[in-house]
């Protein structure tokens, strides 16, 4: 389990920048089965997640799966901290802080979010009146077992207009469930698709509900595999076999679990990270003798002192870089004497201006060495 770092709320202002800048538009993101190993995100972005991000989530019985999944993720890892408050929005530190439902009500249906206006000034009301709040979501019941091509595109429509109104808020777009067969399941199957084709055209955040209903890992031969039935010269997705169960929200623990690692996938996404990048190394090689030793404060807001040791003369670099792995500062870049050194980082930027609170990187490297410590700035 790792060493949490005590965070501060961030004003308004610097949460909704950093998670404008995290996730690029110019492109989709899909979260499905495929985005459901916890094991590649490292501590720096769970911490990102519950620094920087604060969760809307309205919803009925199904989605409750992902609230019960969070819950069992962070039962078995207080890494993964969640709180959760209906109809309020919670100020727990080191915790991703959930709004669960509207201010008036806890089962949400679409009227009461994006399917009248009143269900839209409830939105609206969440969001102004919670001005940290940089992401939303709604979740389906079953209503796409008969919704018409028409009534989705209404949903459509009021998540683009919620999005137009509220320019720093990140609303996820999701589908329905698999849990239905015949030709109730084949018309969920065909709603689900308008809602998939319609993010993935224009470049949204989609939580595939529905996809990750109808997939399951099977441990033994480390594959995943998917249900479906045939329906009208298609094959349709449905809930798998190993999720059919009444446990908690019209399913099994286990698909709930699945839900859960989901969102903190998508979560990790949008603070930023990516399966691809590459974390900045800590403590990669040292040579005897060359010491980062641990920042004083680690947690700071006006200055820092970074101390380290040196074995013999070196060229040695010690840089500040951003959670991202974007470099801010340089702070030494020089040959130095054997000896100890010291140097103070005041949280600016290479340019002298005050950046952001969050999470940074101090790394010192030289002659055959290289040592990283973490620090967190808080305004």
């Amino acid at each position: 389990m790792k060493n949490k770092i005590s965070k501060l709320s961030i004003v308004s202002f610097l949460v909704m920048f950093a998670v404008t800048v995290a996730y690029s538009w110019d492109t989709s993101l899909i979260i499905d089965h495929t985005c459901t190993d916890l094991s590649q995100i490292s501590a720096e972005w769970i911490d990102s997640v519950q620094a920087n991000l604060r969760l809307h989530y309205a919803h009925t019985s199904h989605g409750g799966q992902l609230t019960t999944g969070l819950s069992r993720i962070e039962t078995a890892d207080a890494t993964y901290n969640v709180s959760r408050t209906s109809r309020s929005l919670p100020t727990t530190a080191d915790a991703l802080c959930i709004f669960d439902g509207q201010e008036n009500d806890t089962y949400i249906t679409p009227e009461e979010y994006w399917g009248t206006t009143a269900g839209m000034n409830d939105t609206r009301d969440v969001l102004n009146n919670n001005p940290t709040i940089n992401v939303s979501m709604w979740s389906w019941c079953c209503q796409l077992t008969s919704y018409s091509e028409a009534e989705v595109e209404a949903y459509l429509d009021s998540i683009t207009s919620l999005e137009t109104e509220f320019p720093n808020v990140i609303f996820i777009y999701m589908t329905c469930n698999s849990q239905a067969t015949s030709g109730s399941g084949y018309n969920r199957y065909l709603r689900n698709q308008q809602i998939r084709q319609y993010c993935n055209s224009n470049n949204k955040v989609l939580f595939d509900f529905g996809d990750l209903d109808s997939w399951w890992f099977n441990p033994d031969s480390s594959k995943w595999e998917q249900n479906t039935y045939e329906y009208s010269d298609s094959t349709v997705p449905v809930e798998h076999s190993h999720f059919n169960g009444s446990q908690t929200g019209h399913t099994t623990y286990e698909s709930c679990e699945q839900k859960g690692k989901a969102v903190w996938w998508m979560m990790a996404k949008l603070a930023g990270w990516s399966p691809d990048s590459v974390a900045i190394a800590e403590d990669t090689y040292k040579s005897q003798g060359f010491i980062l030793y641990p920042v004083s404060p680690t947690t700071f807001n006006t200055f820092t002192n970074v101390k380290y040791k040196l074995s013999e003369n070196s060229q040695v670099s010690l840089v500040v870089y951003d959670i991202t792995g974007k470099k801010v500062k340089t702070l030494i870049d020089a040959e130095l004497p054997a000896g100890n050194h010291s140097s103070i980082w005041d949280g600016t930027d290479d340019q002298n201006s005050v950046i952001p609170s969050g999470i940074y990187f101090l790394q010192l490297s030289g002659n055959n060495f290289l040592q990283t410590r973490k620090v967190n700035l808080v305004r």
